[in-house]
């Protein structure tokens, strides 16, 4: 690998990695997530600040959520909200009649089309087909009980002995170089940890990179990705939804 991208000093945070042993799936993204999506003609924001918001009346049958029991945004979201609400809230959220789906292009279009006025556990990249068309489409702020933190596709594995060895530290060193992060983070919407790219103007979009506003400690509070948060986090977050969606 290339000094540029082996040396922690380029890394918010130094080298950080999903499993616990620290060497198979390598983290190069650090954000907290946008991934609630309102109708503006037809929630403000101010009206879902807090989760016990989402059980207003007014949002029975408007709220979309990409299913919480398969892995992805979806059940990310709904173990945070485990965490940080409890079983009981999950069972009243439930009763919301929520629109669950594991299309995300589905789930978008019914939020664009005023079908839906929310809409959890879908990112910047799904929505850009209605955002360039103008449609009612914003991420809702973070809500007062926070929301997690992810390297969301910023995950990289090799897998053992490739075919072309020779190719994939060229891949690697590129995606994992400035260059490559730069287009990886514009194409995607989310941060990058390398110091050296611009992440300034996620905030545009609702994505608050781990580098420009939090501390270390903070993002690893929030974080619901490493293998130790599914064991304690996820994975019984999804006993709990597959006991209330099935």
């Amino acid at each position: 690998m290339l000094p540029e991208v082996k040396e922690a000093k380029n890394w918010w945070g130094g080298h950080m990695w999903v499993d616990q042993g620290k060497r198979y799936i390598y983290a190069f993204q650090a954000y907290l997530t946008e991934s609630m999506w309102y109708n503006s003609d037809l929630l403000r924001p101010e009206e879902a600040r807090s989760y016990d918001d989402f059980l207003n009346p007014k949002l029975k049958g408007k709220i979309g959520f990409l299913d919480p029991r398969t892995p992805g945004a979806g059940d990310a979201n709904w173990s945070y909200i485990w965490m940080v609400k409890g079983e009981d809230y999950l069972k009243k959220l439930a009763a919301q009649s929520l629109f669950i789906n594991r299309d995300q292009r589905l789930l978008a279009e019914n939020l664009a089309k005023g079908k839906i006025a929310l809409v959890i556990g879908l990112t910047h990249y799904t929505f850009l087909p209605f955002i360039r068309a103008g449609l009612p489409v914003k991420p809702l702020p973070s809500p007062k009980e926070g929301t997690y933190g992810t390297a969301g596709s910023g995950n990289l594995s090799i897998v053992k002995n490739p075919p072309h060895p020779n190719a994939t530290k060229v891949y690697v060193n590129w995606l994992l170089g400035k260059e490559g992060q730069e287009v990886f983070t514009k194409a995607m919407g989310q941060a990058t940890r390398r110091l050296d790219v611009d992440t300034q103007w996620l905030k545009d979009v609702g994505v608050l990179p781990a580098k420009d506003r939090l501390t270390l400690k903070q993002f690893l509070e929030a974080e619901n990705q490493s293998e130790e948060r599914l064991e304690k986090v996820r994975e019984p977050a999804l006993k709990v939804s597959s006991k209330l969606l099935d």
